[in-house]
């Protein structure tokens, strides 16, 4: 039977929004928890293996069915981690451990490629060490053998908060997979550039020197009325246009681009001012240790093949 309907005064179903859907994905996986754990609490033991038959009696591992979305389905499962811990802290010690074997399977089940990891705080972190250390008295191996397992697998994140603050992952833009704008640079982007159009054009930097100018004078007359004032010689100005000079004192108009470009970096390297280019000078740097390191190891490993 066909059970839709053309009527169009009937009223369509609310469209929830990201985040009452997340709300309600939580408190129905939360109900499947509290099923699967009060039944393993009336078990009385701490077997894994009983756990295991609970899993598959109830289907659990259903809980992953339905999500289309990688994104959505990471948020899913850092709400599944966040909703088990909460049974750490019940007073009964069946359903104690039944969580940390809820947060083994549902981590080593994860149906994406980059796993996501359990938060763990302090207070998180202190609890379950406490639960191990009560198992290592009842000599309950298994729990301890998933605990040890976890750590080693690195299957915890430890953090300070239990979610993160800010923006929510989904939501924000994949930059490491966008290729917007990659090896699209401009002569803005250039600080030699920039700082070439300051020299030259920029009326901050007239203002910058008369500005100094005037603090400089203010600041003489001020120490004349205390004489224990100790005034920093300002050279702003004279600074700024030694490193002008420096940097675009070689002639290169009338060159092609590229051999302007060849004959400046090669000029400013041989300077002797500059301690990174390695040439004859009494100045050593740590980069010349490196490169020493460096050689001396390619050597070695000649030598040895």
């Amino acid at each position: 039977m066909d059970i839709t309907s053309n009527d169009p005064k009937e009223k369509k179903p609310e469209q929830l929004n990201i985040y009452q859907y997340d709300a309600q994905l939580a408190l129905a996986f939360q109900a499947d928890c509290e099923d699967l754990l009060q039944k393993f609490s009336n078990l009385g033991s701490f077997s894994f293996t009983a756990f295991s038959e609970l899993w598959r009696e109830t289907c659990f591992i259903t809980v992953f069915e339905g999500q289309d979305f990688i994104l959505m389905l990471q948020t899913f499962l850092e709400n599944c981690f966040f909703v088990v811990k909460k049974f750490l802290f019940l007073n009964d010690v069946y359903s104690q451990v039944g969580a940390l074997y809820l947060l083994y399977a549902l981590y080593y089940k994860q149906p994406i490629r980059e796993w996501v990891k359990i938060r763990l705080t302090q207070t998180e972190a202190d609890k379950l060490n406490d639960i191990i250390a009560v198992q290592k008295q009842n000599k309950s191996w298994e729990v301890v053998f998933i605990y040890c397992k976890m750590r080693l697998d690195g299957a915890f994140q430890y953090c300070a908060l239990v979610q993160p603050l800010g923006l929510d992952a989904k939501f924000l833009k994949r930059y490491d997979l966008a290729s917007e704008g990659i090896h699209k640079k401009t002569t803005r982007d250039c600080p030699v550039q920039k700082f070439k159009t300051f020299m030259e054009n920029d009326p901050i930097l007239t203002q910058l020197q008369e500005t100094d100018k005037e603090y400089q004078s203010l600041v003489n007359k001020y120490k004349e009325k205390c004489n224990q004032l100790f005034v920093f010689p300002s050279a702003i100005g004279d600074e700024l246009k030694k490193t002008y000079d420096n940097l675009f004192d070689v002639n290169t108009e009338e060159l092609p681009n590229e051999q302007g470009k060849l004959k400046e970096i090669k000029t400013r390297a041989m300077a002797s001012t500059n301690a990174v280019y390695r040439a004859e000078r009494s100045m050593v740097t740590g980069t010349d240790y490196d490169g020493f390191e460096a050689d001396a190891i390619a050597s070695s490993s000649k030598q040895v093949h």
